[in-house]
């Protein structure tokens, strides 16, 4: 049976291939972009934090499906000091080693990790799940893998999502299914897997729209006025959470923690 990855991991060569200078937008410091970019991980440490209750900096991480590093580099840049990049293509950990040396890099498939199980305190995927061709199977070495906690960022499934969301991705020869999220789904995956031992579960959906808000916003000629608008227009959308279009999940495993919906 042909699962795709081998179509994948050629089209993610092919287009990890451009020198580091093209993926210059992950480093760069202009506040508007930064809050856009980051705010769902924000979001999710907020979560990690409450539900472990200690100091979670000193953890070490292991980004899933990671590129060239931009969210190892966003972990880098808030304290963390043991941040390792991992994704199946050669040419994306090339970069990512060229942008920020900071970094250590692994070459892994994220279904198939070459790792032991509680290798990492703390394993993180931002919309890498979905382009891998068995997303739960993917979820479950995250799992497997963290010895403290995992987070993931990813689609939320919903009416709005069927009804206007990208149902399959295509690069090059390769194409994926876009799989989407939700909490019972996110739960039954942990709990077949955990079984009865003693975890801390936190499910968040929201709307996430970067690139459009950022192209509304910026018409305000950027800076200080442009970051205002983006935040207000995500204030605005906060009680319509509930229909949003993205997922953000967290599991900490710990003997006192409480499990909550």
């Amino acid at each position: 049976m042909n699962d795709n990855t081998q179509e994948q991991r050629d089209a993610f060569e092919q287009i990890f291939s451009a020198e580091a200078a093209r993926w210059h937008f992950h480093d760069t410091k202009d506040p508007l972009i930064r809050y856009l970019r980051d705010r769902r991980l924000h979001l999710a440490l907020d979560a990690v934090r409450e539900l472990s209750g200690v100091p979670i900096e000193s953890l070490s991480v292991l980004l899933v499906c990671g590129g060239v590093g931009g969210e190892a580099t966003f972990f880098a840049n808030h304290g963390f000091t043991d941040v390792t990049n991992t994704d199946f293509s050669q040419n994306a950990l090339n970069v990512c080693e060229r942008r920020d040396p900071r970094l250590k890099t692994r070459l892994l498939n994220a279904e198939a990790m070459d790792l032991e199980d509680g290798s990492y305190d703390l394993v993180v995927v931002q919309d890498g799940l979905h382009h891998l061709p068995r997303p739960a199977l993917g979820l479950n070495e995250m799992i497997r893998v963290a010895r403290k906690a995992v987070i993931v960022l990813e689609p939320h499934t919903g009416f709005v999502a069927k009804a206007i969301g990208t149902e399959w991705e295509r690069h090059g020869d390769a194409v994926n299914f876009v799989f989407r999220w939700n909490r019972e789904s996110f739960r039954q995956v942990i709990l077949s897997q955990l079984l009865e031992a003693p975890l801390s579960i936190r499910v968040i959906r929201l709307w996430d729209h970067n690139s459009v808000i950022r192209k509304v916003v910026s018409k305000l000629g950027g800076g200080a006025l442009s970051l205002f608008a983006a935040k207000a227009i995500y204030a605005l959308l906060t009680p319509f959470n509930g229909m949003g279009n993205n997922f953000i999940g967290v599991l900490v495993k710990h003997p006192d923690a409480i499990s909550k919906p």
